[in-house]
């Protein structure tokens, strides 16, 4: 909440996904990779992650509890705003089980496994979509050349 800009009412905008910089300069995200506001006045987090490890998917979870705590305590962005986070874990199996706390529960979602790795095949596609055109652009090169 620290680096987060105080007026997000004056710059965010519905329809939109915003991608959180990082590299370049920038240090990896804190908290989520991708973020949108709803119409319903939501500030919604998504935090997709590579982990497979039940005890680093906890911590990242910590993160958004620790998150939704100073949100709560910054009276002014918990006015503007409902917060929800989610968390993509596709290589954590569905048999194990990390625990979000009941306090937040409604406000942050796990989802792990298969319907993680579904909420995602969206951008599968479209890796493979750009794909093409990257395969398109060497095979041009090579005539050139």
């Amino acid at each position: 909440a620290k680096n987060l800009k105080r007026n997000l009412k004056d710059w965010l905008r519905r329809d939109t996904l915003y991608l959180v910089q990082e590299g370049n300069g920038y240090n990896t995200h804190y908290l989520c990779d991708i973020f949108f506001l709803t119409k319903n006045r939501e500030i919604v987090l998504v935090d997709v992650t590579g982990l497979d490890n039940v005890d680093k998917v906890t911590k990242k979870v910590n993160n958004h509890v620790g998150f939704m705590g100073e949100i709560a305590g910054n009276e002014k962005m918990a006015q503007e705003f409902e917060w929800r986070s989610v968390v993509l874990a596709p290589g954590l199996k569905g048999e194990d089980i990390v625990e979000v706390p009941k306090e937040v529960g409604k406000n942050i979602r796990l989802i792990q496994g298969r319907a993680a790795r579904e909420y995602l095949r969206g951008l599968q596609q479209m890796y493979r979509y750009t794909r093409q055109f990257e395969d398109e652009e060497d095979e041009e090169g090579k005539e050139d050349g």
